[in-house]
């Protein structure tokens, strides 16, 4: 069996506000994590997280603040 040589991934740094918000509207209509993960283009455990929290009632998660700077 042949090995795929594999690419690193890239990693994005932040989730846009505009996804978060996506999201946020999909679980309002009724979409489940794998629907909403699959329109969206997002992982879907982050997902999932987001569809749990927004269970619960916490929508904090849809917007957020001004990014900083790692170094």
């Amino acid at each position: 069996m042949e090995e795929k040589e594999s690419l690193p991934r890239e990693r994005a740094f932040f989730i846009p506000n505009e996804k978060r918000r996506e999201c946020l509207r999909l679980f309002s209509e009724g979409y489940g994590y794998k629907k909403t993960a699959h329109v969206t283009g997002l992982n879907v455990y982050t997902v999932r997280d987001y569809k749990r929290r927004y269970a619960q009632g916490d929508c904090s998660w849809a917007e957020r603040g001004p990014i900083t700077p790692r170094f």
